[in-house]
């Protein structure tokens, strides 16, 4: 492609992104990136990363690496709408507008409600893909690869000396680089170390009143009394939001999630984000994001395993145990249709993922590595920033930055003085920050959602669990649907049936 046309290209990008604000920094120096239009409100005191987007003019190279953390998700479409094109964006909503096909991937919702998360490439669209956690992705003379690129170094322990001080010099550094230039700023703090860590560390490196905030759903004292204590100690002010249980907000939690759901916690974290950003004003929110996987808290015993059975099952089966329903969820259409469907374990980013895992014969250490490569970029990270992007807020974790990820997951469960791994964020405010937690309770980024149960008090409902409309669909078996309904429960099942028959309607997708 001739250098004028990249030119004239970049020229016209930068016009229409200049109507919505914002600094341009664009370039088209090898190894410099594409173009980079930024919000000023989202830049930070120091940033190391290396660059996720680059084009390389000698060789008519695009390249694109995703980090092992998860952030910055990147959707693209390959061949379309002409062999050797590549379409690509930050938002499945960018590549839609321009008229992608809409083929829903019944595979990828069966993947959905055996993992609780759609898991990389895969997405809802059954020709778009994400490139995973990890993976780099070149574009060079009309011809995509996608391939694994970085690794974590599980059987390369730290050589620190101490490495609980080596891990609070990063943090604390880390702390420090992702604070804004500005005042808009504020921290999500579940009650739980990890964020309590993050707000202290932050306190020392900014003088910004900076509101604290929580999510209390079922107004516990004690939370709201540990909140309260930080928000002293730190001198800021503190917000308590109660989450409301109503259908109505699903459409914007699952707007800028771009997926269904089989549980709450993005409907929480919707409204967690929205509020602060309307009540604080706030561009940059600081979190403890991702603590809790890379520290290996909550991990399950891959118990019960076979030798014969593959890592991948084992893997799910630990996440969400199997059940046995005595009925059919999916239609008859959808049933033969996924029978003729590849399953996500038998796509080759999923086979190489499984040669990989099981090259670890510790089952514990097996189930963290996947828990790295599945959970923290596919259920956490990246529907945190697609939910944050949509307040035009930036979420960042010190825990995700290069350093931390690296140290944190070279240490071993049991450090030689003792400490567990679970307890660093505790070890560390005990440690320098003179800090020891009132209580062991946390806030939950889960809610009732029991209006579900009421089909007939909501508009939304009615659009999305009647008969009619099931069947209109022809995903899901209204007699499913009927007797989850029954049930009088909440369950995966009956919240994957509500946010597909949703995000159906929200992106005009069909079998």
């Amino acid at each position: 492609m001739p250098h004028e046309v990249i030119d004239q290209t970049l020229s016209t990008m930068s016009a229409v992104l200049g109507r919505h604000g914002g600094e341009l920094a664009r370039t088209i120096q090898p190894g410099a990136g594409l173009i980079a239009f930024s919000d000023t409100a989202h830049a930070m005191q120091r940033n190391e990363e290396p660059p996720v987007l680059d084009w390389v003019p000698a060789r008519r190279t695009m390249l694109y690496h995703r980090p092992l953390s998860g952030a910055h998700p990147l959707y693209y479409i390959e061949n379309w709408p002409a062999q050797g094109n590549l379409l690509f964006a930050s938002e499945l909503k960018a590549l839609l507008a321009l008229g992608v096909p809409r083929r829903l991937h019944l595979a990828a919702l069966d993947a959905l409600l055996r993992y609780g998360f759609i898991p990389a490439p895969w997405t809802l669209f059954k020709d778009i893909h994400i490139v995973p956690a990890g993976s780099i992705l070149r574009w060079q003379r009309a011809k995509t690869v996608v391939n694994p690129t970085t690794d974590y170094n599980l059987d390369e322990p730290s050589t620190q000396r101490d490495p609980i001080d080596y891990l609070y010099s990063q943090l604390a550094q880390a702390t420090s680089a992702l604070l804004p230039f500005h005042e808009q700023l504020a921290a999500l703090c579940s009650g739980d170390d990890a964020s309590i860590l993050v707000t202290l560390l932050a306190t020392q490196h900014t003088e910004t009143l900076f509101t604290l905030a929580i999510l209390d759903y079922h107004h516990a004292s004690n939370i709201h009394k540990d909140v309260e204590r930080i928000a002293s100690r730190c001198h800021r002010p503190g917000l308590a939001i109660t989450a409301v249980d109503e259908p109505a907000f699903w459409i914007a939690t699952l707007t800028g999630l771009e997926a269904p759901s089989v549980d709450t916690r993005p409907l929480a974290l919707h409204q967690l984000l929205h509020t602060v950003a309307a009540e604080t004003g706030a561009r940059v929110v600081l979190s403890g994001l991702g603590a809790s996987t890379l520290c290996g808290l909550g991990l399950a015993q891959a118990a019960g395993e076979s030798e014969q059975q593959d890592v991948l099952s084992g893997y799910s089966q630990t996440l969400i145990p199997r059940q046995q329903n005595t009925f059919p969820l999916w239609s008859q259409e959808a049933t033969s249709m996924l029978r003729r469907e590849e399953s996500w374990e038998k796509s080759l980013h999923a086979r190489k993922l499984a040669r990989q895992a099981a090259r670890i014969l510790d089952k514990q250490r097996r189930q963290y590595y996947l828990d790295l490569h599945l959970r923290l970029p596919d259920l956490l990270v990246g529907p945190a920033q697609q939910l944050a992007t949509q307040e035009r807020v930036a979420i960042r974790s010190p825990y995700l930055s290069k350093e931390v990820l690296d140290t944190l997951t070279r240490l071993p469960a049991l450090l030689p003085n003792g400490t567990w791994k679970e307890q660093l964020s505790t070890t560390l405010l005990q440690r320098y920050l003179s800090y020891r937690h009132s209580g062991t309770s946390h806030a939950s980024l889960t809610i009732p959602t029991t209006s579900l149960l009421r089909p007939g008090t909501s508009d939304v409902l009615r659009q999305t669990l009647l008969p009619a409309t099931i069947r209109a669909t022809g995903i899901f078996s209204e007699q499913a649907v009927e007797e989850l309904l029954k049930r009088r429960t909440v369950s995966r099942e009956l919240l994957l049936v509500f946010t597909t028959q949703l995000v159906c309607q929200l992106f005009a997708v069909g079998l």
